[in-house]
């Protein structure tokens, strides 16, 4: 499987151009400074353990290092731009919208092909700059833990925890 991440820059029906752009921004910093070429292998756990090839390109510059020097935020962004795809890729589903604080999830999913008051699932997303698959599973657990907030929605959540030092990916389905 190949995943072109700049396709993100298009938006999708939840996340609008500029914010996906925002989202690409932040993705493409966490990789330059895990020192990671244009054409990385993403490795994977949970719903696949087959490697994706993820394209970009890094347009990295002293205005982002500015622009995203704050990691923690960085780090997540990136996490939800490499996360939706994922979800697009490896799920019947499209993000629809932002979730609210409180709801235990980042986006609510729908169909790709009718969006409109059409929640099918929700997705949860962390990133981690470097860590190592003990951080990385440790986390993944606490995400499916905060999903039980919405649980009674009775819809399918996907979990999805990215570590940009691999690079690697959680994606699981709860």
């Amino acid at each position: 499987m190949r995943i072109d991440v700049t396709d993100i820059k298009q938006g999708l029906p939840g996340i609008s151009p500029v914010a996906a752009m925002q989202l690409y921004e932040a993705f493409e910093v966490c990789m330059h400074l895990s020192g990671h070429q244009e054409n990385a292998t993403l490795a994977m756990m949970g719903m696949t353990d087959e490697s994706i090839c993820i394209q970009w390109i890094d347009d990295f510059n002293d205005q982002k290092a500015r622009t995203y020097a704050d990691m923690q935020y960085t780090t997540e962004h990136a996490a939800v731009c490499l996360s939706v795809l994922l979800a697009v890729h490896l799920t019947p589903y499209t993000i629809i919208e932002r979730s609210r604080k409180g709801t235990g999830i980042d986006y609510w999913l729908g169909d790709k092909d009718s969006v409109l008051f059409q929640r099918k699932a929700r997705l949860e997303v962390s990133g981690i700059l470097k860590g190592d698959d003990v951080a990385l599973k440790k986390r993944h657990a606490l995400k499916v833990e905060q999903t039980s907030v919405s649980d009674n929605s009775a819809l399918p959540a996907y979990i999805s925890v990215v570590e940009f030092g691999s690079p690697k990916a959680l994606f699981t389905k709860k």
